[in-house]
């Protein structure tokens, strides 16, 4: 089944974990759109800040996800996908709990949608970031992240290989055929390996170059180091399972640029380090999953 040309029908998942705060507040922008959404899924990662009770004080119509533990943003967006799909929407359109859509956002982004390839899995718009400023999403892979790809002087939708679950569209035809993004990654990496998967099996991914979404990256300014054990472990389980040597090098310069970058300026060096040889062992292993808990 293909997309609806006429009137597809969106669900809006947003993945959460312990803040409530900024989940209101991206529900209250959400609520803002000129295109209203299908369904409103909040993917909750076993929060125990008030989520559920705020959701049912303050805004009932939204489904609530409760999971039975923290997933992490993979898991996260494995549930949203999945529940998207088994209701019935043509579309999912992702966030995190800090990311804010334009009002216009969905009204424009459907609009273009006529203009893809009829096999287009993703569809995302640029950013605003934390500062104000506008953020080009969307980059190429050749065994590795290649730089930005520049849009078209006419600024219609462009293709790209990989892109970041912010304001995106995924079609839920793709994830019947693709699957779901892997759970067992936790956190890092699960939307590169998607984007990959996806153009491998000869899906599209599209950008929009407009900023139609706000991102806050809230607590993102410096990767703790439980973030660099699984950056480091899912990028490389990723090489090792598609059998690539050259991925698998990329994974190492990549490493040591990074571990480079820790021994000059940043804090905390033996630890940081630790925790991407660690990720590096566990990729060996097989060893996914949430296997360092995050703080």
């Amino acid at each position: 089944m293909t997309p609806s040309v006429e009137a597809p029908s969106v669900a809006a998942v947003f993945v959460t974990y312990n803040r409530s705060d900024l989940l209101r507040e991206t529900l209250t922008a959400l609520a803002k759109s000129t295109r209203p959404v299908d369904e409103v899924i909040v993917v909750d990662n076993a929060s125990s800040d008030g989520t559920a009770e705020m959701l049912a004080a303050e805004f009932p119509d939204v489904t609530h996800l409760p999971l039975a533990s923290n997933t992490g943003a993979a898991g996260g967006f494995a549930a949203g996908l999945r529940a998207a799909e088994a209701h019935g929407h043509d579309w999912a359109w992702l966030f995190n709990d800090d990311d804010h859509p334009l009002p216009e956002a969905l009204e424009t982004m459907l609009g273009r949608i006529p203009e893809l390839p009829r096999r287009t899995a993703m569809f995302a718009s640029w950013l605003i970031d934390d500062t104000g400023t506008v953020a080009r999403l969307g980059s190429g892979w050749r065994n590795r992240r290649l730089p930005l790809v520049d849009p078209p002087a006419d600024r219609s939708p462009y293709p790209v290989d990989v892109l970041i679950f912010a304001g995106a569209l995924v079609n839920t035809a793709a994830v019947r055929e693709l699957g779901l993004p892997k759970a067992e990654y936790f956190m890092m990496w699960e939307e590169m390996e998607y984007c990959i998967r996806a153009r491998r099996a000869g899906w599209a991914v599209y950008i929009l170059p407009e900023p139609l979404v706000a991102t806050l990256h809230v607590g993102a300014a410096t990767a703790p180091p439980w973030r660099l054990y699984y950056q480091s472990r899912n990028h490389l389980a990723m090489a090792l399972e598609h059998r690539s040597a050259p991925e698998v090098w990329h994974w190492a310069v990549r490493q040591a640029k990074f571990t480079a970058v820790t021994l000059a300026r940043q804090d905390r060096k033996l630890v940081r380090t630790k925790a991407r040889s660690l990720g590096a062992w566990h990729a060996l292993r097989g060893r996914t999953g949430r296997t360092v808990p995050p703080g």
